[in-house]
Protein backbone atom coordinates (compact mmCIF):
# COMPACT_ATOMS: atom_id res chain seq x y z
CA UNK A 1 0.00 0.00 0.00
CA UNK A 2 1.50 3.64 -0.78
CA UNK A 3 1.45 6.23 2.11
CA UNK A 4 -1.44 8.75 1.82
CA UNK A 5 -0.11 12.19 0.52
CA UNK A 6 -2.01 14.64 2.43
CA UNK A 7 -4.08 17.43 0.54
CA UNK A 8 -1.88 20.40 1.82
CA UNK A 9 -2.83 23.65 0.34
CA UNK A 10 0.04 25.64 -1.75
CA UNK A 11 2.37 27.97 -0.23
CA UNK A 12 1.53 31.24 -1.26
CA UNK A 13 4.51 33.04 -2.71
CA UNK A 14 5.23 36.80 -1.73
CA UNK A 15 5.54 39.00 -3.97
CA UNK A 16 8.36 41.35 -4.24
CA UNK A 17 8.36 44.89 -4.46
CA UNK A 18 10.25 44.67 -7.69
CA UNK A 19 8.16 42.18 -9.38
CA UNK A 20 5.14 44.58 -7.99
CA UNK A 21 6.16 47.67 -9.76
CA UNK A 22 6.63 45.40 -13.02
CA UNK A 23 3.57 44.34 -12.95
CA UNK A 24 2.45 47.74 -12.24
CA UNK A 25 4.53 49.30 -15.13
CA UNK A 26 3.18 46.32 -17.43
CA UNK A 27 -0.32 47.68 -16.85
CA UNK A 28 0.18 51.19 -17.42
CA UNK A 29 2.23 50.57 -20.73
CA UNK A 30 -1.17 48.92 -21.77
CA UNK A 31 -3.01 51.15 -20.85
CA UNK A 32 -1.07 53.94 -22.50
CA UNK A 33 -1.27 51.75 -25.72
CA UNK A 34 -4.66 51.39 -25.65
CA UNK A 35 -5.52 55.14 -25.27
CA UNK A 36 -2.87 55.76 -28.11
CA UNK A 37 -4.33 53.23 -30.40
CA UNK A 38 -8.02 54.76 -29.72
CA UNK A 39 -6.97 58.49 -30.29
CA UNK A 40 -4.86 57.46 -33.48
CA UNK A 41 -7.62 55.63 -34.70
CA UNK A 42 -11.54 55.88 -34.56
CA UNK A 43 -10.59 59.27 -32.60
CA UNK A 44 -7.59 60.80 -34.64
CA UNK A 45 -10.06 62.96 -37.45
CA UNK A 46 -13.67 64.89 -37.84
CA UNK A 47 -16.45 62.50 -38.45
CA UNK A 48 -16.06 63.84 -42.23
CA UNK A 49 -12.27 62.80 -42.11
CA UNK A 50 -13.19 58.83 -40.38
CA UNK A 51 -16.32 58.72 -43.35
CA UNK A 52 -14.40 59.84 -46.40
CA UNK A 53 -17.44 62.61 -47.20
CA UNK A 54 -16.91 66.39 -47.78
CA UNK A 55 -19.72 66.61 -44.84
CA UNK A 56 -22.31 64.91 -42.96
CA UNK A 57 -24.52 67.88 -43.24
CA UNK A 58 -26.70 66.31 -46.02
CA UNK A 59 -26.32 62.67 -44.88
CA UNK A 60 -29.44 60.71 -43.08
CA UNK A 61 -28.02 59.88 -39.58
CA UNK A 62 -28.52 56.20 -40.62
CA UNK A 63 -25.47 56.38 -42.89
CA UNK A 64 -23.31 57.16 -39.87
CA UNK A 65 -24.73 56.06 -37.11
CA UNK A 66 -22.33 52.63 -37.44
CA UNK A 67 -19.48 55.29 -37.50
CA UNK A 68 -21.04 57.60 -34.33
CA UNK A 69 -21.14 53.90 -32.85
CA UNK A 70 -17.85 53.03 -32.87
CA UNK A 71 -16.72 56.17 -32.04
CA UNK A 72 -18.81 56.01 -28.87
CA UNK A 73 -17.45 51.69 -28.29
CA UNK A 74 -13.71 53.15 -28.67
CA UNK A 75 -14.56 56.63 -26.20
CA UNK A 76 -15.78 54.17 -23.38
CA UNK A 77 -12.65 51.56 -24.16
CA UNK A 78 -10.31 54.73 -23.64
CA UNK A 79 -12.57 55.47 -20.58
CA UNK A 80 -11.56 52.61 -18.94
CA UNK A 81 -7.76 52.51 -20.18
CA UNK A 82 -7.90 56.12 -18.52
CA UNK A 83 -9.47 54.87 -15.62
CA UNK A 84 -6.99 51.89 -15.04
CA UNK A 85 -4.01 54.09 -15.54
CA UNK A 86 -5.19 56.38 -13.39
CA UNK A 87 -5.69 53.15 -10.56
CA UNK A 88 -1.96 52.03 -11.63
CA UNK A 89 -0.14 55.50 -11.07
CA UNK A 90 -2.53 55.35 -7.36
CA UNK A 91 -1.06 52.00 -6.56
CA UNK A 92 2.76 53.50 -7.43
CA UNK A 93 1.83 56.13 -5.43
CA UNK A 94 0.73 53.74 -2.18
CA UNK A 95 3.98 52.03 -2.81
CA UNK A 96 5.74 54.73 -2.59
CA UNK A 97 3.66 55.70 1.01
CA UNK A 98 4.75 52.09 2.02
CA UNK A 99 0.99 51.21 1.98
CA UNK A 100 0.71 49.13 -1.07
CA UNK A 101 -1.03 45.83 -0.76
CA UNK A 102 -3.14 46.68 2.55
CA UNK A 103 -7.26 47.13 2.36
CA UNK A 104 -8.45 50.49 2.08
CA UNK A 105 -11.49 49.48 3.46
CA UNK A 106 -10.62 46.57 6.49
CA UNK A 107 -6.88 47.63 6.71
CA UNK A 108 -5.76 43.65 6.56
CA UNK A 109 -3.20 42.48 3.67
CA UNK A 110 -4.60 42.09 0.17
CA UNK A 111 -3.57 38.71 -0.41
CA UNK A 112 -0.61 38.77 -2.95
CA UNK A 113 -2.24 36.21 -5.57
CA UNK A 114 -5.13 38.77 -5.61
CA UNK A 115 -2.49 41.23 -6.30
CA UNK A 116 -0.56 39.12 -9.05
CA UNK A 117 -4.42 39.14 -10.95
CA UNK A 118 -4.55 42.58 -10.58
CA UNK A 119 -1.71 44.34 -9.00
CA UNK A 120 -3.83 47.89 -9.05
CA UNK A 121 -5.93 46.70 -6.42
CA UNK A 122 -7.01 48.65 -3.53
CA UNK A 123 -9.22 46.26 -1.43
CA UNK A 124 -9.36 42.42 -0.40
CA UNK A 125 -11.12 40.17 -2.39
CA UNK A 126 -14.17 40.12 0.31
CA UNK A 127 -14.40 43.91 0.95
CA UNK A 128 -13.89 44.21 -3.14
CA UNK A 129 -17.31 41.73 -2.92
CA UNK A 130 -18.93 43.64 -0.59
CA UNK A 131 -18.60 46.65 -2.57
CA UNK A 132 -19.68 45.51 -6.00
CA UNK A 133 -22.60 44.11 -4.29
CA UNK A 134 -23.66 47.72 -2.91
CA UNK A 135 -23.77 49.05 -6.16
CA UNK A 136 -25.99 46.29 -7.56
CA UNK A 137 -28.56 46.85 -4.71
CA UNK A 138 -28.30 50.68 -5.58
Amino acid sequence: MSPKKSATKPRRRATTEAEQTAALERRAAEAKEIVDFVDRTSLAGDEEAVTGEITTVDQHPADTSDITFQRELDLTVRTIAESRLSQVEEALERQRAGTYGICENCGRPIDPERLRARPEATFCIDCQRDQEADTVRH
